[in-house]
């Protein structure tokens, strides 16, 4: 189960794995604290269908099981 359908581009993917490296916290638990009150069911489906979360440049993404990453949540 996948909340985001576009996966995002190989170079983006790098990019986060790369970041999910030099960072020590998965901030899973964060995204999903901070959708539970204005997404309760995106909130689920991020509990669910991700292994792992991060937070590059404005945006917080997600990865799945297969190593791939979505965007889940962007500020602007």
């Amino acid at each position: 189960m996948i909340v985001a359908n576009d996966i995002l581009p190989e170079s983006l993917q790098k990019l986060l794995n790369e970041a999910v490296t030099n960072q020590s916290t998965d901030r899973k638990e964060e995204v999903v604290e901070l959708l539970s009150d204005e997404q309760p069911s995106k909130s689920r489906l991020v509990d669910m269908a991700y292994v792992q979360c991060t937070w590059w440049e404005g945006c917080y993404y997600c990865q799945d099981e297969n190593k791939q990453w979505h965007r889940v949540k962007c500020f602007i």
